[in-house]
């Protein structure tokens, strides 16, 4: 029996969020029984090296809906495809049309709070849709003719690149944020809990960079003589992300808006307890029965928080072996590669 073709489509390899998912995904297939191509609008180049060249797709749009229909669609029907599965941020029915036209299973993940009569259209055509965030159900899917075609698939760490290495209590605390530097991941808030807490306590920082918004937190740390206590690391691989956090006793993520975070997973996989904004249901999914960690709403919360930790020994302990505990028995990687595996075989009823 042939592999079953699934196209894997994203923006780009650069700036695309998911891109680490969808190829841990991807490199968890059973190869003899699917085969995976990868189309991207912008930066071809950037497509990883495992994925052959036979299978790498360049997609140039002209914004003239039936032209890139069609092309998509002679794309779908040149390599054979059996199932596309967007991982696209956009609203955009160009996949979906082309995929009712040419008679191939579309599949979407829907990562981000967005929603417009756009998206219900994307959603209405779709074959089926996968969440990652248990509120998107009654937030967008609750319709009648929706429910039937969607299934809640939560992100899943590789516990054998996260795992817990010890990290000894010391004089200095270190809180550590890993996401970009940008307004929506709210590393302001992480700065202005510091400025009410012990000189002992540090914050590293590390991600691509926003010049403004950067520029607005350095004003804020020189302003509040905070220096010494607040670092930029920069962009850090996936294959580093690891060894950064055995180096960290908390992960603060203050995001505005998020999924379901995979940056609070990988933190708990290494066994740093997690303080995180409520920041559109994903978190607080993650952290339910505090498991691993807290929840906080507001900056006076956080700063409490992080003094509570800091100071016991005892509490901090049990987050570090439950954060590790819920990762293993709720989120990890194999149960997300197993899930879409099911649901690809579903669709084509197999």
């Amino acid at each position: 029996m042939k592999p079953i073709r699934i196209l894997y489509t994203i923006p780009n390899f650069k700036t695309a969020g998911s891109q680490n998912v969808l190829l841990s995904i991807l490199r968890g297939l059973d190869s003899e029984k699917f085969e995976a191509f990868i189309a991207v609008e912008k930066f071809p180049e950037l497509i990883p090296d495992d994925i052959p060249i036979s299978n790498q797709i360049h997609i140039q749009y002209t914004d003239k809906r039936l032209k890139d229909v069609n092309q998509f669609s002679q794309i779908l029907k040149r390599y054979g495809i059996d199932i596309c599965h967007s991982w696209d941020y956009k609203s955009t029915s160009v996949e979906v049309l082309a995929c009712r036209l040419s008679g191939v299973k579309y599949l979407y993940t829907k990562k981000n709070n967005a929603w417009s009569k756009r998206w219900l259209l994307k959603s209405i055509l779709a074959n089926h849709i996968a969440y990652d965030n248990p509120e998107m159900k009654s937030r967008f899917f609750n319709a009648f003719y929706l429910r039937s075609k969607i299934t809640f698939i939560p992100h899943g760490v590789d516990l054998n690149t996260f795992s817990v290495t010890e990290n000894q209590m010391d004089d200095v605390f270190n809180l550590c944020c890993i996401g970009n530097i940008v307004e929506n991941k709210n590393q302001k808030q992480i700065i202005d809990a510091l400025v009410n807490l012990p000189n002992n306590v540090h914050l590293n920082l590390y991600g691509k960079e926003d010049d403004a918004y950067k520029n607005q937190l350095v004003h804020f740390i020189e302003e509040n003589h905070l220096q010494k206590r607040v670092s930029f690391g920069g962009f850090v691989k996936n294959e580093d992300i690891p060894q950064i956090l055995s180096q960290q006793h908390v992960f603060v993520l203050a995001s505005m808006q998020e999924g379901l975070p995979v940056s609070i997973l990988e933190a708990l996989a290494c066994g740093v307890p997690v303080l995180s904004s409520n920041s559109g249901g994903g978190a607080a999914y993650i952290l339910q029965d505090d498991k691993g960690g807290f929840i906080f709403n507001s900056t006076n919360e956080l700063v409490e928080k992080i003094e509570i930790l800091s100071n016991n020994k005892e509490l901090y302990s049990k987050l570090k072996q439950e954060a590790v505990e819920n990762v293993k028995s709720r989120f990890s990687l194999i149960k997300e590669i197993n899930a879409y595996k099911n649901l690809y075989l579903k669709l084509i009823g197999k």
